[in-house]
């Protein structure tokens, strides 16, 4: 059996943002923590042709194709087109399965599914439908099909009540945009390894909005993750052990997350985004599949808090391989 592994990911612009930089962070963790499992690794990217960038890997005949890839085509949500491919060749990937990826990129129609099975996420709305919308709430207007916070800042935030929102709402292409309820709250992130039936969570840290003024939106923007130079990134961290007195809701939270796993019947790992309104109820605000696993992540963070070594998260991440 071949001892080779492909880490995949796109390929950069000639000019990338410091979020799309990322996966080159994620792609040194990785071969570092498979080389020291004893892999010999080869980094590739994909572009625009995916069958020039793809096909050599066939020849290759890796053991296993490391998934990295975050966006096709420049578009977050064709991401599965990749695996789609892999798995139509036989080449086995790491991480969450193609059809996993296609619906949970998919925020509303992820939305429906978490619906349809019980699982609480906050209400929403094409953004031409502003007469529905509760004149009592505020609400955020979201990308249909964009990760690591992409075009999301307060300023989405609104409230319903106010004469110019319909207008405003109504520049936002239905076909890009989305209307959620904004639920006021404290935000937690699940970190998950595993396969449906046989899951990992990782201790829970909760997002600290630290000195925000009043009125000012407590979201995880792209300023917040992105920005170094922010007021948003500079006093928003994150805290593990805010849960110590309060395992029911602890509990809650993890059983919630697994729950969208199963749903979804995701494998390898991902992140549960969740808010906990003032009454204490948890709502899903988004499934990550193939979150970011650079080295100041959440999601490693999270694993290191655990107790495991960077070259165990990234072992329990191939131990899903089928």
């Amino acid at each position: 059996m071949s001892n080779t592994v492909i880490i995949l990911h796109n390929r950069l612009s000639e000019h990338p943002t410091p979020d799309e930089q990322d996966v080159m962070d994620q792609s040194g963790l990785v071969r570092k923590a498979l080389e020291t499992l004893g892999y010999k690794c080869l980094v590739r990217d994909v572009g625009t042709d995916l069958y020039q960038d793809l096909v050599p890997l066939t020849a290759i005949k890796p053991a296993f194709v490391f998934n990295l890839v975050e966006s096709v085509l420049g578009c977050t949500g064709l991401l599965h087109i990749v695996p789609s491919i892999l798995h139509a060749w036989n080449i086995p990937y790491t991480g969450v399965q193609e059809e996993g990826l296609y619906l949970t990129t998919r925020k509303t129609l992820a939305k429906k599914i978490m619906h349809d099975h019980g699982i609480k996420t906050p209400a929403w709305f094409s953004t031409s439908e502003a007469g529905l919308l509760d004149k009592h709430k505020k609400y955020i207007v979201k990308p249909i099909a964009e990760e690591g916070s992409a075009g999301l800042d307060e300023q989405h935030v609104f409230d319903a009540s106010l004469p110019e929102s319909a207008s405003w709402l109504g520049k936002f292409d239905p076909r890009e945009f989305f209307t959620e309820e904004f639920i006021e709250g404290r935000e937690f992130n699940l970190s998950v390894t595993g396969k449906p039936g046989a899951y990992t969570t990782y201790p829970i840290p909760e997002m600290i909005f630290k000195d925000y003024p009043p009125g000012k939106a407590r979201i995880l923007g792209y300023r917040s993750k992105w920005e170094e130079d922010s007021f948003e990134y500079r006093h928003t961290t994150r805290q593990f052990g805010t849960l110590e007195d309060n395992p029911e809701l602890a509990a809650g939270l993890r059983d919630t997350a697994i729950a969208c796993g199963e749903v979804f019947g995701l494998s390898g790992y991902f992140r549960a985004d969740i808010r906990v309104s003032s009454d204490g109820v948890p709502y899903v605000l988004e499934v990550n599949a193939n979150p970011c696993i650079a080295p100041d992540s959440g999601f490693i963070a999270a694993g290191l808090h655990a107790g495991y070594s960077l070259t165990e998260i990234i072992k329990q991440i191939t131990d899903c391989l089928d």
